[in-house]
C-alpha cells in the first residue's frame, strides 16, 4: 500500500497546484484535523514523488514570496487512482474486522 503521506499529497495536488505548506494546511483542514503531516514528512515525500515523475515542481511567487509549487502529473493521477482503490479496499476490510458500521 502506498504510504499515507504520499497518497494524501497526491490527492491534494489532484485538486490543483500548491506549495508544501499549502499541502500541509489542506490535509489538516480537509480532514478536519484527523490527518496531520509535518514539514519533516511532507518535503521528503515531495522529493520522492518528483523523482518518480508523479509530480512536477516549479518556482513561483505566492503572496509575493518565492515558493516551490507542486503539480500532479498524468502518471501521478494514475498512481493516485490505484492507491485510492487499495485504500477503499483496506478500509472496507478494516471495518469488517473491527465490526464498525
Amino acid at each position: 500500500m502506498m504510504g499515507q503521506a504520499r497518497l494524501l499529497t497526491l490527492a491534494v495536488l489532484n485538486r490543483g497546484p500548491l506549495h508544501g505548506y499549502g499541502i500541509i494546511k489542506e490535509i489538516r483542514e480537509k480532514s478536519q484535523g484527523c490527518c496531520t503531516i509535518t514539514g519533516g514528512t511532507i518535503y521528503p515525500a515531495l522529493r520522492e514523488l518528483e523523482l518518480e515523475g508523479l509530480i512536477k515542481s516549479k518556482k513561483a511567487n505566492v503572496r509575493r514570496r518565492g515558493r516551490v509549487v507542486y503539480k500532479i502529473t498524468p502518471e501521478g493521477e494514475k498512481v493516485l487512482a490505484r492507491g485510492l482503490d487499495r485504500w477503499v479496499a483496506f478500509t472496507k476490510g478494516a471495518k469488517r474486522l473491527l465490526a464498525v458500521d
